[in-house]
């Protein structure tokens, strides 16, 4: 499968996880919330990597690699100016997953999300259309 196929997978799932996010916001399932999004984050971002042929480590955060791109040349400015930002939330919701996957083992439960998962999910959302649209523009994708 070539790069550029395997961002579109990529993208349609990042789409799907974050329907969960969405569903889990419209449940109040907060840590389901966080999860989903961070995996809607990550898939998006790997996604844009995987069609541009960049290499990335095995892990959920990405967002070192992911800076990089703010110094290509061949991607809008428009993208460009938002890769600081979407490699911040990369870090950011990597190390949230954990507890949101896992809390419970330590006492915290789906209400600890609460003040925090309506500003996860439309970062989420954000990242997710920004990828989506350099994906359109650079290789002529349409989910």
């Amino acid at each position: 499968m070539k790069n550029v196929e395997v961002a579109v997978h990529g993208l349609k799932r990042a789409g799907r996880w974050l329907q969960g996010a969405e569903a889990a916001s419209k449940d109040g399932r907060w840590d389901d919330l966080v999860y989903n999004a961070q995996m809607a984050v990550e898939q998006s971002a790997k996604s844009v990597l995987f069609a541009l042929g960049i290499d990335f480590p095995k892990e959920h955060d990405v967002s070192d690699v992911f800076l990089q791109l703010s110094n290509r040349d061949d991607l809008p400015t428009w993208f460009r100016r938002d890769v600081e930002a979407i490699s911040s939330l990369i870090a950011e919701l990597a190390e949230q997953r954990g507890l949101a996957g896992y809390g419970f083992e330590v006492g915290i439960d789906a209400e600890y999300f609460k003040p925090y998962a309506p500003q996860v999910l439309e970062n989420a959302r954000a990242t997710y259309q920004k990828c989506l649209k350099l994906a359109q523009e650079l290789f002529n994708v349409s989910l």
